[in-house]
């Protein structure tokens, strides 16, 4: 029998916005500081460094895998995003559904069990490109995983709740996107840590907030 048979593993998928507007309005450098904070946070818990592993996506034009899928105390440094161009949903979505394949085979080949991934999908803006073929992709794949999204500084409602396939937050009044999306990484350390404990006694359920200081949840426009 594989060693790691009986262990199971939970994968988290941040997706960051790092469109020209983030650089603007301050998200690129709030999401920049929270990240080495939620690393130290995560490496903390024990149970985390067991059984979660987390992966970075960012996209603006394009996408790009700025942190491969790893446990969190095999990251020496967390890597951060750059301001660039436009807000590519699509290309998102195309490099996640890859992500996840080549994550949750190579996982399974060495014995362990994967539960279904969750995404935290994070945008400050609509997107510029034709996403939804892309988008059902992924949500129709097999390993199709849960999504939470978060809108900042006038993000369209409308279209994340289209996206979120277990929650929708967007940020009230156009609140400043650095605070909003400190407040998100702290939630998503939060989310991260009590959805592993869950794990260790049965099944795998992604325990979210149900409010985030500065956010509506938004309903679902349900798949």
């Amino acid at each position: 029998m594989n060693e790691n048979s009986s262990q199971e593993v939970l994968l988290f998928y941040i997706v960051c916005d790092e469109s020209g507007s983030m650089g603007q309005n301050g998200g690129i450098e709030a999401i920049n500081e929270a990240l080495p904070e939620l690393h130290a946070t995560l490496a903390s818990d024990p149970l985390v460094v067991d059984k979660c592993r987390l992966s970075i996506i960012a996209f603006s034009d394009g996408a790009e895998m700025i942190l491969p899928m790893c446990k969190v105390t095999d990251i020496p440094d967390m890597p951060g995003v750059q301001e660039a161009g436009v807000t590519n949903y699509g290309a998102a979505f195309t490099l996640l559904g890859q992500a996840i394949q080549t994550d949750v085979d190579g996982l399974k080949s060495q014995g362990y069990r994967v539960y279904r991934a969750c995404v935290f999908f994070m945008s400050d803006g609509e997107p510029t490109d034709h996403w939804e073929d892309a988008y059902n992709d992924l949500i129709n794949h097999p390993y199709r995983p849960h999504i939470v999204a978060f809108g900042v500084d006038g993000a369209d409602a409308n279209i994340l709740a289209k996206i979120a396939t277990l929650r929708c937050y967007v940020g009230r009044d156009r609140a400043s996107a650095g605070r909003a999306l400190a407040n998100v990484m702290s939630s998503i350390g939060n989310t991260i840590i009590t959805s592993t404990s869950n794990a260790h006694s049965g099944p795998a359920n992604i325990d979210l907030p149900a409010s985030i200081d500065g956010f509506d949840t938004v309903p679902l426009d349900h798949l």
